[in-house]
């Protein structure tokens, strides 16, 4: 080979790279930070309730977040990371507008997946339900009951950095799976089995302690 044609190849070679690590850097994952570490985040639902939406109608509840370490929702986050696990505790909980209803998580929890920046401090992120085998998150009210047990991938969660050094999130998860299991006198689901729900909420969420937590990232 030439050493003409050999520097050819060499600098084509050297392009080839430096295009492969820009676009790595370009899509690099989002991550959820905090302005020190260890860390939690904590936020109550606010701008109204926490909605699951079913067929047969609504269930609203005052809904508190924790979002911690994935995979160890008893341990603090240690460091920036693309995917946090949220604990969540419902109360005062109505179903169908009229009747008095209880959301048991039973155990299970969300995790936020980071995927995608939308604008200057906008990010988008994909939401799994995670639940111990045989547990489900258990919703009743009087002769009504459904479960929604794990299920990933589910769409989406948009979150918004505020100056203040808190965070937005707003879930709106559309096409989830809701098993109705006892459908009595009154209830307004048409009958037992599986059907889609969606749920929505609103929260804004702070450092435990102090500090700044948010998203960045490409």
């Amino acid at each position: 080979m030439s050493r003409k044609l050999k520097s050819l190849c060499l600098a084509f070679i050297a392009v080839v790279a430096m295009s492969a690590m820009g676009a790595s850097a370009a899509e690099a994952t989002p991550e959820f930070t905090c302005s020190s570490y260890p860390c939690t985040a904590t936020g109550t639902t606010v701008l109204g309730n926490s909605t699951i939406t079913t067929p047969g109608g609504s269930i609203t509840c005052d809904t508190h977040y924790k979002v911690e370490k994935y995979n160890a929702p008893t341990e603090d986050i240690t460091g920036p990371t693309s995917t946090v696990t949220v604990t969540v505790t419902t109360t005062g909980c109505t179903a169908f507008g009229f009747l008095s209803a209880t959301v048991n998580m039973n155990g299970c929890d969300y995790v936020w997946h980071a995927t995608e920046r939308l604008g200057a401090g906008h990010y988008v992120h994909h939401v799994d339900i995670a639940c111990d085998v045989s547990k489900a998150i258990t919703i009743t009210a009087a002769t009504c009951e459904a479960t929604i047990s794990a299920q990933s991938g589910l769409t989406d969660i948009t979150t918004l950095n505020l100056a203040n050094g808190t965070l937005t999130a707003v879930p709106t998860v559309s096409e989830m799976t809701m098993k109705v299991t006892k459908d009595g006198f009154g209830c307004p689901f048409a009958g037992t089995g599986h059907v889609k729900a969606s749920y929505h909420g609103h929260v804004i969420l702070a450092r435990v302690g102090g500090g700044t937590f948010s998203v960045s990232g490409s």
